[in-house]
């Protein structure tokens, strides 16, 4: 591969990581309800930008389809009490969101 595409896969990614916190941010302090990216963006790459962030993997919700196509994604957040961040998307149609919800 050449060093233009390297560093443009690079830079590609910093640009995702900061839309991705601003999101997570806004989100967390009730700027948004829920954001919708229109794109399929990274699913481990969300998850990285949100345990930097202090959440946590909640492992009892996890779903797919069943064709691992469509999926929901939740974590919990120690200080932030009774709520839990969902991560919505499809990898074939897009589509990835976020959310903040109560946590049932």
């Amino acid at each position: 591969m050449n060093k233009y595409i390297k560093t443009d896969i690079e830079q590609g990614i910093s640009f995702l990581k900061v839309a991705i916190n601003n999101a997570l941010s806004d989100l967390e302090e009730g700027r948004e309800e829920e954001i919708h990216f229109g794109y399929s963006l990274p699913l481990l790459l969300i998850i990285h930008c949100a345990e930097e962030r202090g959440w946590e993997d909640d492992h009892e919700d996890d779903w797919t389809n069943g064709w691992e196509v469509d999926y929901c994604y939740r974590m919990i957040h120690p200080d932030i009490k009774d709520k839990c961040l969902h991560i919505d998307g499809s990898l074939l149609c897009g589509n990835t969101s976020l959310s903040i919800d109560s946590y049932v």
